[in-house]
């Protein structure tokens, strides 16, 4: 039988310490693990993002409680502890209950093939059937789980966590504490073709791909290298599952990207953006700073100021989006009728 992992205990007072809160109610409750509402213990820890979720509170078994500072009730049963921002004291109590295990590679493992001209730094590990290449650089306390390929040329910063399956073409580039997810590809050629003759002939792509600091990259997502100049991820981008980032493409700091977004080749975006899922941004495109793009919209032009933008058909009764589609089509016949007869009043 396997062993099951032991929980660790700490107090409510001694979380209240380390995370900087004031707490009202037992300083040595025990807690040993966070939940939500519905499947807590006593020794779990909940947080409470909004006022709708009180009558959940007061049902639940959790013995704590993580509230906003503004929280002016007091819950029967229950120790309140007090934070300007509930969900990221939260992922704090996770972090130092070290609840979070991720990439359980430790060590080099036998089977992992290492390039002798790679540089590794101190503490990295190396898991399972990995692959090194020639003059790979890794950066101190570098993690890479098992079955990951990193060709040849690239380097790593300090503190990244490759997990499983990873892919990392030759010549790219990776900052500091960069987390890549299960099945990410970096450095894929980009989607360059000529048509000639009936065929489609393939461009070379002699770009590579650069990633700033504290990048998160989700699982099977694919960034492609640039075509001539390389395709450009700034630090701080938080890029969401299964996203499509095309050749020469530049991603400023600290945007985030919903998952099954398509971007399409040499488009740039600017600083601290958010797009939403399943939004299409068209090729050789720029998108201004602080612009937020809700999901499913087509972006196809230039946007310009920062703002929130959308577009799409929202979700209807199938035969009425048949007749607005027919009506849609006669849109341009309507617009021409009223334009002469404003001309002939």
């Amino acid at each position: 039988m396997p062993t099951q992992h032991q929980p660790t205990f700490t107090t409510v007072a001694r979380l209240a310490k380390e995370l900087e809160l004031e707490f009202n109610g037992e300083g040595e409750l025990q807690i040993s693990s966070v939940s939500t509402f519905t499947s807590a213990k006593k020794t779990d820890l909940c947080f409470l993002r909004s006022a709708r979720f009180i009558k959940q509170l007061k049902q639940s078994q959790c013995g704590a409680v993580i509230v906003p500072v503004d929280f002016k009730e007091t819950i029967a049963g229950k120790t309140l502890l007090y934070s300007a921002n509930p969900d990221l004291s939260f992922i704090n109590v996770i972090n130092y209950l070290q609840l979070y295990k991720g990439n359980s590679a430790t060590g080099i493992h036998p089977s992992a093939i290492i390039a002798s001209t790679a540089r590794l730094g101190k503490n990295v590990s190396i898991g399972a059937n990995c692959v090194i290449g020639e003059r790979v650089e890794l950066g101190n306390n570098v993690k890479i789980a098992a079955a990951c390929i990193i060709e040849d040329d690239v380097s790593i910063g300090a503190n990244s966590n490759f997990l499983a399956n990873v892919t990392v073409c030759f010549n790219v580039k990776i900052g500091n504490d960069v987390i890549l997810q299960p099945g990410v590809v970096i450095g894929s050629d980009g989607f360059g073709l000529v048509y000639n003759k009936g065929i489609w002939v393939k461009i070379p792509h002699l770009g590579s791909v650069v990633i700033g600091d504290r990048v998160e990259i989700g699982a099977n997502t694919t960034v492609d290298r640039g075509a001539l100049d390389d395709t450009i991820i700034e630090q701080g981008v938080k890029l969401d599952n299964q996203i499509q980032v095309g050749h020469n493409v530049f991603i400023g700091e600290n945007t985030a990207i919903a998952g099954c977004t398509g971007i399409a080749g040499s488009s740039i975006i600017g600083k601290n953006c958010r797009v939403g899922g399943a939004v299409s941004i068209l090729g050789h495109l720029s998108i201004a700073d602080n612009v937020t793009v809700t999901g499913t919209s087509t972006v196809t032009k230039d946007v310009s100021p920062s703002g929130t933008y959308s577009s799409g058909t929202p979700l209807m009764e199938n035969k009425l989006w048949h007749r607005s589609n027919a009506r849609y089509k006669s849109l341009d016949k309507l617009a021409k009728t009223v334009s002469n007869l404003k001309k002939n009043k």
